[in-house]
């Protein structure tokens, strides 16, 4: 009787070893695809912040235009409840502007392609 107590330890033991084995597997695994992601996500809004000074900075964030209309601060954007035209803030109505214009802001649905839109409303998120 005891022999098989003993037996049924012993394959317990192997099978918590084993999941350890997976358990520590799983947890490198979840750790090399965050750390993959964090460096994705650097990289996008590093793009992103290019495309804003390439092709937003220039009159968003300056002094002195003479335009009849001034481009609205981007500066927290994402925090406000409401885009200057009255929409909702979210994302699809950022990139509908920002492809289609509005008022005296141009298209850039044929400069911007749609990486470069989804980055930059990703730094818009960050502003």
């Amino acid at each position: 009787m005891r022999k098989k107590a003993k037996n049924k330890k012993n394959s317990y033991s192997l099978w918590l070893s084993g999941g350890g084995i997976l358990v520590i597997f799983g947890l490198l695994l979840i750790f090399w695809i965050q750390s993959g992601n964090a460096r994705v996500k650097e990289q996008t809004l590093a793009e992103g912040q290019t495309s804003y000074q390439n092709f937003c900075a220039g009159c968003h964030e300056a002094s002195g235009l003479q335009l009849a209309t001034k481009p609205p601060n981007l500066h927290g954007l994402f925090r406000r409840k409401k885009l200057p035209s009255g929409a909702p803030v979210t994302d699809q109505a950022v990139r509908d502007v920002i492809l289609n214009g509005r008022g005296i802001m141009p298209p850039f649905k044929g400069t911007l392609s749609n990486k470069d839109v989804e980055a930059l409303i990703q730094y818009l998120h960050t502003r």
